[in-house]
């Protein structure tokens, strides 16, 4: 049957929502509208509100059995076993029908005609993959952003099959960049902790161990952890900064690393003390915020497992309010933006909007909106991708079997409901081995925990021998009268064996 545009009620709350429908190449040209709905409109609503507003010629059949509009065609355009109408909301297939999804404020929903589900903005990010794919040099160098530009190109990449060659060559240039000190720099100079970052994320999403790309017994996390300064943040110029330090953070979670520390701070401690009144952060303490440098801290901390809390809420409401109609100042950083809040899983889809309409002629992207480059090119892609930085999981409050060897992070989470600060609180892992705790890059004490307040500890520990484990925290303080203890974590940690038989 034909359908026909149900009339709405304009006196209902509205909502603003996006449709689109994509058409197989050949046939009918995309449509993408913006429309307002009452609230309790569902998708069918939407999509055929759009339909009449473009003449477009939609036979469906309703099925009372499954309460269900199905899709037969649409201009002309008809199913068939091979390929066939999908419906996306948010970049994602959806799990119910069109008569069943009723869009939120904000929301995409589309109608792709397709053999495999792929979303429009998936094809975007495909796009811009093959324009990083198809601007390589010989030397392996994509675009002209040497090491940086590449590193950010090979963790895009990385992100869709195929071009497997163009991945090989330029995971063989940032090799080709990096120092007898395993780091990495721009061509001609010395390794700095900045390109070590991205060098590292990108050869880590190319399924590189650290020992594949070591320098003898020296790993790049190792060669980073050394430029770590004594206020635990990170730079090449002596001085820590939010950009390097949050680069750092992410290159650790990239490798499955813990966070280094110094004098009981991590890079993230030194990220929050550098954050501004009106919840962004600068380049360094005290400087304006900047839309690149809050959006870098934010997706340091999703990679870093950091929760959601009132300095993350503060920070993503300053990228709310720098936006407009989810557009930053370039596209660069509305995509850094967009990356940032699906960490938080804050809707991303006006900055993922906005960031379509910036993409250039030749599917690339620039921030001067005319000339394409590698490094816009990549975090478009990564941001249109929908899956964001890739990061390793380090293992936290494992159950089950753990192998000999591995190294697990314990959090520790104290709060102090009391009307009186615990001052100079140290924490103890009771049924661990004292050697097999990573003194170095763990916080076994905390200076003061405040009424209502509550504080984090990791601990890494690397599992030194086979046996049955029960282990709880124990936290002891000055103006406590008796220490308090966790709850209990029972595991085992096993050796591998190996079978061997010998024939002839």
């Amino acid at each position: 049957m034909l359908a026909a545009l149900l009339l709405l009620s304009q006196a209902a709350p509205a909502k603003n929502i996006t449709v689109i429908y994509n058409f197989p190449e050949g046939t009918s040209p995309d449509i993408e509208e913006a429309v307002s709905l009452p609230n309790d409109a569902n998708a069918f609503h939407a999509f055929m509100q759009v339909a009449e507003l473009h003449d477009l010629e939609i036979d469906m059949t309703y099925y009372p059995g499954f309460g269900a509009w199905f899709i037969n065609s649409i201009n002309g355009v008809e199913n068939s076993a091979a390929e066939y109408w999908h419906f996306f909301e948010n970049r994602e297939l959806a799990a119910v029908g069109i008569s069943q999804f009723i869009p939120g404020e904000g929301d995409v929903i589309e109608l792709g005609f397709a053999s495999e589900p792929s979303s429009t903005m998936q094809m975007d990010a495909q796009d811009a993959a093959g324009w990083l794919a198809s601007n390589q040099d010989s030397n392996g160098q994509i675009g002209n952003h040497a090491v940086w530009g590449n590193g950010l190109a090979l963790i895009a990449l990385n992100l869709f099959p195929g071009n497997e060659t163009v991945k090989g060559n330029a995971a063989e240039y940032l090799l080709a960049n990096q120092g007898q000190d395993a780091g990495f720099a721009y061509p001609g100079y010395e390794s700095d902790a900045l390109h070590t970052a991205v060098s590292v994320m990108g050869l880590a999403s190319n399924g590189l161990a650290l020992g594949d790309f070591g320098r003898g017994e020296t790993t790049s996390i190792d060669f980073l952890a050394s430029k770590q300064e004594q206020d635990a943040g990170f730079s090449g110029w002596g001085q820590s900064d939010v950009d390097t330090t949050s680069w750092a953070a992410m290159a650790f979670a990239a490798a499955g690393k813990p966070l280094p520390t110094k004098q009981g701070q991590n890079p993230l401690d030194y990220l929050f003390s550098a954050q501004n009144q009106d919840g962004g952060f600068g380049y360094r303490s005290g400087q304006e915020s900047s839309q690149e440098y809050t959006s870098e801290v934010l997706i340091a901390l999703a990679l870093s497992g950091w929760e959601r809390d009132s300095s993350v809420e503060n920070a993503l409401d300053w990228i709310e309010g720098q936006q407009e109609q989810g557009c930053l100042s370039s596209s660069y950083t509305t995509a850094l933006a967009a990356i940032a809040q699906a960490g938080f899983e804050e809707s991303p889809n006006s900055a993922l909007q906005c960031l379509r309409r910036m993409q250039l002629p030749d599917n690339g992207f620039g921030r001067d909106g005319k000339n394409s480059n590698s490094v816009d090119t990549a975090m478009a892609a990564i941001a249109l991708s929908g899956h964001g930085f890739p990061a390793s999981e380090v293992d936290e409050n494992p159950p089950g079997v753990i192998p000999v060897g591995s190294v697990v992070r314990f959090t520790v989470e104290i709060s102090n409901p009391s009307a009186v600060t615990a001052k100079d609180a140290g924490i103890l892992l009771e049924g661990i081995e004292e050697d097999w705790i990573q003194k170095e890059t763990s916080t076994l004490s905390i200076a003061e925990i405040r009424p209502g307040e509550t504080k984090r500890a990791d601990i890494y520990v690397t599992m030194g021998e086979p046996g049955q484990k029960t282990v709880y925290a124990v936290v002891s303080s000055e103006t406590l009268l008796s220490e308090a203890t966790s709850n209990a974590l029972e595991f085992q940690v096993a050796a591998a064996y190996l079978e061997v038989v010998l024939s002839m």
